[in-house]
């Protein structure tokens, strides 16, 4: 499976003119009037200045992806469907990334970066043509150069569609709109037939417009000229003056129907809370601002949140072979060393993304024995996140991203009176893990021993189980085969060709996963497969910690 890139279970700018809110006292309805009559007269003054008539003052942000070079089956219309999309938003005011033929990588760090870009926008879009599949509900997009051969596989190589949209959650003031121009045939139908046709609904959140090429379950037409007849439409409309962003979609919806004899509806779900225009009329639009939010009474804070003085446990010298901290989190100390990271081009199952290569880690270091708790998680954090709560406190938590994880290790760092605790490097983690081995998994090669020492996809029942069921490593750690799958600290890179010490991986990049979880196949377990994920994601994900000494 060499190349495979697992994952655990991504000219002519208007300006928006915008408009003031006077707070005024209670007293003085004379000077009100007056003060809202000034106030009216300079709103409107500022949008018939400009034919842009935009509903809010701010940057319009877009990602756009077309991928059309797939090698089960090609599709002739998505790379000109995102050039001419990525064209007509810039027309219209956004600062556009275009990404054609984006494999997995590629894809989830233009997400990435598109999280970062929208901070502070008051318009983000993405749209994305090619193929997209449901699965158990769930929707995927598909990047180029995935390798399937199950069902199984489309979780860990395409683009949970919903996540990606939650990506998106943000201030109630920007507008969100997604465009999925991927209701494709199904690329898989040779393969397996199991898949459900179309993509499955899925219902906007607050602030948001979702856009489909055609009603869910159903599945849409590549077309036979330059573009799909979706995005043909939508290319026109979003560029007409004066058509609220609703209406647009609904001339799109009446023209795809026509164009194909009723064979394919474009739908949308909207939650969007004030007026939108791609592009306004020369008559002034008044701007429809979203309501504000109701103002509410701050929460009480919860004693858990609020960290005690620091107690109790210090961090460790050294001496001990094993430490316990106040909220019973158990460690074994990792000496340091030198071993060899990665996987020999031999190792069944391997990606090219393992090379070996030698790394020194010069410090010794206490590693969690387990992954953190849903017990230690809510005696910190004060709530429970995971999915699987019935599961019990001495479960993994899970639904954790990146993020999460630090702030967890903030307060964990504050309540036990130190800055020692954080996320083991990648290379602590691969190194902890093999405890001295160099094959496949910590324990050998064989797969058929897998079911001793981990919780995974053939024996888990696909819901997490209480921490150290399962047989340790040759170092004391339970559970580093499936079970969650961990974060690391460190962002994904290419491994180096010569010997490091104490690497802590590139600047700049996505997030990596490891150990697998109770959705992974056997291979994904294994000691040196690395998983790529955007940090935001949570499904089956969790981590354990590190514990520097004093």
């Amino acid at each position: 499976m060499t190349g495979r890139l697992p994952v655990c279970n991504h000219t002519d700018h208007q300006p928006w003119h915008g408009y003031t809110f006077l707070t005024l006292p209670r007293n003085g309805f004379g000077m009100k009037r007056k003060l809202l009559r000034i106030a009216f007269c300079l709103a409107a003054l500022a949008l018939i200045s400009s034919t842009s008539g935009m509903a809010a003052t701010g940057r319009r942000v877009a990602l756009v992806v077309g991928n059309g070079a797939y090698q089960d089956a090609p599709l002739s219309n998505p790379v000109n469907d995102a050039k001419d999309i990525a064209e007509a938003l810039q027309k219209v005011g956004f600062e556009v990334t275009l990404k054609t033929n984006a494999d997995k990588r590629t894809m989830i760090e233009a997400i990435e970066a598109f999280g970062d870009q929208i901070a502070g926008a008051e318009a983000a879009l993405f749209y994305f043509s090619g193929h997209g599949v449901q699965i158990k509900g769930e929707n995927y997009i598909l990047p180029t150069g995935y390798r399937i051969s199950s069902e199984v596989d489309v979780e860990f190589e395409c683009i949970n569609a919903y996540r990606l949209i939650k990506r998106l959650e943000g201030p109630m003031s920007r507008v969100n709109i997604v465009i999925l121009d991927a209701c494709r045939t199904n690329p898989f139908a040779r393969k397996f037939k199991s898949l459900d046709r179309g993509l499955a609904r899925i219902d906007a959140p607050t602030g948001t417009l979702l856009a489909y090429a055609t009603n869910p379950d159903n599945v849409a037409s590549d077309g036979s000229g330059r573009n799909s007849p979706y995005t043909a439409a939508l290319k026109k409309y979003l560029q007409m003056p004066g058509l609220p962003v609703e209406q647009v979609f609904k001339r799109v919806r009446t023209e795809v129907v026509t164009g194909t004899s009723g064979k394919q509806t474009p739908w949308e779900s909207t939650s969007l809370m004030g007026d939108f225009y791609f592009v306004a009329s020369s008559v002034a639009q008044v701007p429809v601002p979203a309501p504000e939010p109701a103002t509410q009474p701050a929460p009480a804070p919860q004693p858990s949140q609020a960290a005690p003085p620091p107690s109790a446990s210090i961090a460790p010298s050294g001496d001990k072979k094993e430490f316990t901290n106040s909220i019973g989190m158990k460690f074994v100390l990792i000496p340091a060393g030198t071993f060899i990271m990665g996987s020999p081009a031999s190792e069944p199952d391997r990606s090219d993304n393992e090379t070996q290569h030698q790394v020194t880690l010069s410090r010794s270091y206490y590693m969690q024995t387990t992954e953190v708790t849903q017990g230690q998680w809510t005696a910190i954090m004060g709530n429970n996140p995971s999915q699987f709560k019935d599961c019990g406190d001495n479960c993994p938590v899970e639904n954790i991203s990146w993020q999460d994880a630090q702030e967890y290790i903030k307060r964990l760092n504050m309540r036990e009176g130190t800055n020692k605790y954080r996320l083991p490097t990648e290379a602590e983690w691969e190194y902890a893990c093999r405890a001295g081995s160099q094959s496949r998994f910590s324990f050998g090669d064989a797969v058929g021993s897998l079911d001793l020492y981990g919780w995974y996809e053939g024996n888990s029942g696909n819901r997490t189980h209480p921490v150290g069921q399962k047989e340790p490593n040759a170092w004391g750690l339970y559970d580093m085969h499936g079970n969650v799958c961990e974060w690391v600290q460190d962002r994904y890179g290419d491994y180096p060709v010569g010997a490091v010490t104490d690497p802590t991986g590139p600047s700049s990049g996505t997030g990596i996963l490891r150990g697998g979880s109770t959705g992974s196949i056997a291979w994904i377990c294994r000691c040196a497969c690395r998983v790529l994920t955007a940090r935001y994601e949570r499904i089956k994900i969790g981590f354990r910690v590190v514990l520097d000494l004093k």
